[in-house]
């Protein structure tokens, strides 16, 4: 199979291609096949996102053609960020919607992914800001103005994601001892049950940096096990074998967080040589990528459309962060051998 997801990795970028406006070169959130209608929004946060997810798929490929292509909205982004505190952050009256720690990490990893000249310098201001949130019991205040905190499930785990790939790229332990204060925070947080895959995998994205960089061994084993826990939890409710004997009844997006998520569980495993868990994980990878290559757009659709993801193997409803995802899912099987089949599974049919 290795050989399939890079090809269908190259497929996925040439569907980037086709997403992005030739005039404003702003990258569309939603596609609808069926009406052939591109959908640009307004929230910055998906859109910086996706520069970020372009940028990780187009290094992956050694392909600079796009990532050139995503360095113009990214500059425009730079030109809406505003001092704060001896920090960057961006402008809400620009962004037209509050500013917070996501936009931030967001921009800080696109900056670090990019060839600009001054990126370090601006990313390490940004990551200031984040550090400025940091609250006594090590949580994160979402937002930079008055609003209350939203998205807690998720934006924690991308602001400490950003912070620790700041500190991979300055080694100013900083960044890494606000993450550790952080994880000491969030691990105690049980997300809502629907939210568990997603919670799961932001929170494994930054667990698996913590785990990888952290001198203190009483965090590298608190980290470990808290992954574990919760990669455990959504084997324990079957999800994989929903995907597995289900798929038409599976969201797109939920299976590509499943499997972001459990390969950086299972890279940890690897780590601590733990052998159950990366045959018990191992599997699961497979599981959710059987299923994300069925879901891939090849046949029987517009050009535009091939090389997408639909919401569901029954809605051809394209958008782009769950694109991303898928990408980011395949990078990392890859990355840890795992692209490859090593024992039988059921076909799974779009």
């Amino acid at each position: 199979m290795r050989l399939d997801v890079l090809q269908r990795l190259s497929l996925i970028l040439e569907w980037y291609s086709g997403m992005i406006a030739e005039e404003t070169a702003r990258i569309a959130y939603t596609y609808d096949p069926l009406h052939d209608v591109v959908i640009f929004d307004e929230s910055a946060i998906r859109d910086i996102g996706s520069i970020w997810d372009v940028e990780v798929l187009s290094h992956f490929l050694g392909r600079a053609d796009m990532v050139r292509i995503v360095e113009v909205p990214l500059r425009r982004y730079l030109k809406d960020l505003v001092a704060r505190d001896g920090t960057l952050i961006l402008d809400s009256e620009r962004l037209r919607e509050p500013s917070g720690i996501a936009h931030s990490a967001f921009l800080v990893l696109s900056l670090l992914s990019s060839n600009l000249p001054d990126r370090q310098q601006k990313a390490i201001a940004l990551a200031d800001a984040i550090l400025g949130q940091q609250r006594r019991d090590g949580s994160y205040k979402i937002y930079f103005g008055e609003e209350p905190d939203s998205g807690v499930e998720f934006y924690p785990g991308e602001a400490m994601l950003a912070l620790m790939q700041t500190y991979a790229a300055t080694a100013d332990a900083r960044y890494l001892e606000s993450v550790e204060r952080g994880f000491a925070c969030y691990h105690n947080v049980a997300p809502a049950p629907d939210l568990l895959v997603f919670h799961a995998n932001w929170q494994s994205q930054y667990g698996a940096l913590l785990h990888q960089h952290t001198s203190r061994r009483d965090i590298r084993r608190a980290v470990r096990d808290y992954m574990f826990s919760l990669h455990d939890c959504i084997l324990d409710a079957r999800f994989y074998e929903d995907v597995e004997r289900s798929p038409r009844q599976q969201a797109t997006v939920e299976v590509a967080c499943a499997l972001e998520g459990i390969n950086d569980a299972y890279a940890v495993a690897a780590r601590e040589r733990d052998q159950r868990r990366m045959l018990a994980y191992g599997r699961c990878v497979r599981v959710a990528l059987e299923y994300l290559v069925a879901a891939q757009r090849l046949e029987d659709c517009t050009a535009r459309e091939r090389g997408g993801f639909g919401h569901s193997l029954t809605d051809r409803t394209q958008r782009i962060d769950v694109t991303g995802h898928v990408a980011s899912g395949f990078i990392k099987a890859l990355r840890n051998g795992l692209a490859e089949r090593t024992e039988p599974l059921h076909a799974i049919s779009a």
